[in-house]
């Protein structure tokens, strides 16, 4: 459990950082029309997606909740 604020400040910047980077993805995925980058932009948006619910299944882990996630993602 993530005990120290600190800590647990550090690891909403880190997850917000990885929604983000999923969003970009997504973004590019939408966007590319190269077909030799299609596989790219599948690969980066999977990877993206992978990383972010991995870090997700440690906030709960942590005992982050769901509102303390939500709080940050509106802030920014």
């Amino acid at each position: 459990m993530l005990v120290d604020p600190k800590d647990q400040e550090e690891f909403m910047e880190v997850l917000t950082e990885a929604r983000d980077e999923w969003m970009q993805a997504q973004n590019y995925f939408e966007n590319v029309s190269e077909p030799d980058l299609v596989d790219y932009a599948i690969y980066r948006l999977e990877a993206a997606r992978r990383r972010y619910m991995y870090l997700m299944k440690q906030a709960r882990i942590s005992g982050i909740r769901n509102e303390q996630i939500f709080k940050e993602e509106i802030i920014n």
